[in-house]
């Protein structure tokens, strides 16, 4: 029986203890015997038996450290990848915000659902939307996508909250109170975002309705305001985890796509022979000027000198004899960078939407603000008055730290005199900045309607500020975040040396 249980694949049963013994005491001697009974080695016949009590006893040998790795620490590729860019900050933050502007990219030039686009370019371009084509990039390259709101909403709010910051005593101290009330103004610039994104979804969705084939109004406004949303989503990205200025990044992406085909329209009527070549030199020294002026004007700084009243003589004198210079506090000219641009842009075309949207009165208007004598000096107005509105009041804190330094502006009290004195010197550095900022974009919007009406094409000298901005921008966060490592070791050092000296 049992042998026909073994050929059909059975499992042979276990053998049953003696008869008339313990259980117990059956397996017990069962196991006893079994551990005493020699063994011997596979491996090597010819090695004597060891007995399995004994062969038990022995220690293992410990495994390898690269051993213990290969076996409890190997991750695949996304997790290995993942760990690398926790460790690496700068590789993070790069690939966040490349992450984030391709994301922008792909939602300008996805389409609105529902929408007859055939006759939209047309609309579009001589509507209220196709105002800020040109100072904002390419927006309309796909017409009626996603982001057909565009940058309105945003800044918009920026302005808003700034004037409101400059006015209001109670926010302008919300500045001054750390993380809690920077929360606070980064909430408020939402909530205005949020209803000024409404408002202009309103009115595009009133325009684009009668284009709309199948859907409803409250559809399309909410696709737009919910486009908005996501645009201000991926820019806030890049402000909390990118690198570079989140709005300046997004707008930056379409500007280089709209350079990319104005370049090759401009050299293909140049082959054709369709441009002079003055006017293409006019046209690429024009873009050098404007580049190396951005550029100056956004490092430019002027300096507030200081002495230290805890140095003593014969260490000034020391430090100027190796070539040392005075000490000074640094203040920018142009502290807002290029963004005073931006508000003058927006709010110059801002009556030609209301005109194109209302109509009445407005159309006057926009038609008024089109003619050069106006345009051009408001536009140099707008941007001298914008470079002002600078939320970060920083003059209380140079005088703190200051005190902490141990050091004074020479001929001032310590305190409130010196206070207002910084603040007297900041503004008026302020002003020198303005002036030029005003100059300087005055100029590169007047020569770029020249050349437009020379070639039919050009390069926006504006957004070409913009871009050098973002850039220079980006240069500084990169090399602060490559400095970082640096500083903590030099820290950890520090602390390492302090420790030993202590304890010795």
């Amino acid at each position: 029986m049992a042998a026909a249980l073994s050929r059909a694949g059975a499992v042979r049963p276990a053998r049953a203890p003696p008869r008339g013994a313990p259980p117990r005491r059956y397996a017990a001697a069962r196991a006893r015997a079994r551990s005493l009974a020699p063994v011997a080695n596979p491996r090597n016949p010819t090695t004597k038996p060891t007995p399995r009590r004994a062969r038990a006893g022995r220690r293992r040998p410990r495994p390898s450290v690269s051993a213990f790795r290969s076996r409890h620490n190997d991750f695949g590729p996304l997790e290995r990848a993942y760990r690398w860019l926790e460790d690496h900050d700068l590789a993070r933050r790069s690939l966040i915000t490349v992450f984030a502007v391709l994301l922008s990219r792909i939602c300008f030039l996805l389409p609105l659902p529902g929408l007859d686009r055939r006759f939209l370019h047309g609309v579009l371009d001589a509507g209220p939307l196709g105002a800020m084509k040109d100072p904002f990039g390419d927006l309309l390259q796909t017409p009626g996508n996603v982001f057909q709101l565009g940058f309105g909403a945003m800044v918009f709010s920026s302005i808003i909250v700034q004037v409101l910051v400059s006015v209001v005593p109670s926010l302008k101290q919300k500045t001054r109170e750390g993380g809690t009330g920077e929360a606070f103004i980064k909430n408020l610039t939402l909530y205005i975002f949020a209803a000024a994104a409404i408002v202009q979804g309103c009115l595009t969705a009133g325009l684009l309705q009668p284009y709309l084939l199948r859907g409803t109004f409250a559809g399309l406004l909410v696709n737009l305001v919910a486009g908005a949303m996501i645009l201000k989503t991926a820019c806030t990205l890049i402000d909390n985890h990118g690198v570079g200025d989140g709005f300046l990044n997004v707008l930056v992406a379409n500007i280089a796509a709209e350079y990319a085909v104005v370049v090759r329209h401009v050299l293909a009527k140049f082959a054709q022979g369709l441009v002079a070549p003055a006017h293409l030199l006019g046209l690429v020294a024009s873009v050098c000027v404007c580049v190396l002026a951005s550029v100056w004007l956004t490092a430019s700084t002027e300096e507030l000198p200081i002495s230290y009243y805890s140095r003593s003589e014969d260490q000034d004198d020391l430090d100027e004899s190796y070539g040392g210079r005075e000490p000074y506090l640094p203040f920018r000219i142009n502290p807002t960078g290029m963004q005073p641009i931006i508000i003058a842009s927006y709010l110059l075309h801002l009556p030609s939407q209301l005109a194109s949207a209302v109509g009445g009165a407005w159309l006057a208007l926009g038609a008024a603000l089109g003619t050069p004598l106006v345009y051009y000096p408001l536009y140099f107005a707008l941007l001298y008055a914008s470079a002002f509105l600078d939320i970060n009041e920083t003059s209380r804190e140079v005088s703190l730290y200051l005190g902490k330094i141990g050091a004074i502006v020479p001929g001032v009290r310590p305190g409130k005199a010196t206070e207002l004195h910084v603040e007297a010197f900041r503004r008026r550095t302020i002003r020198k900045g303005a002036g030029l900022l005003a100059a300087l974009g005055t100029f590169s919007i007047a020569t770029e309607v020249f050349f437009r009406r020379r070639i039919g094409a050009s390069l926006s000298l504006t957004s070409m500020l913009l871009l050098t901005s973002a850039v220079m921008q980006v240069r500084r966060q990169v090399e602060s975040y490559r400095q970082a490592p640096r500083l903590e070791r030099a820290i950890r050092n520090h602390e390492a040396r302090t420790s030993v000296g202590a304890r010795d």
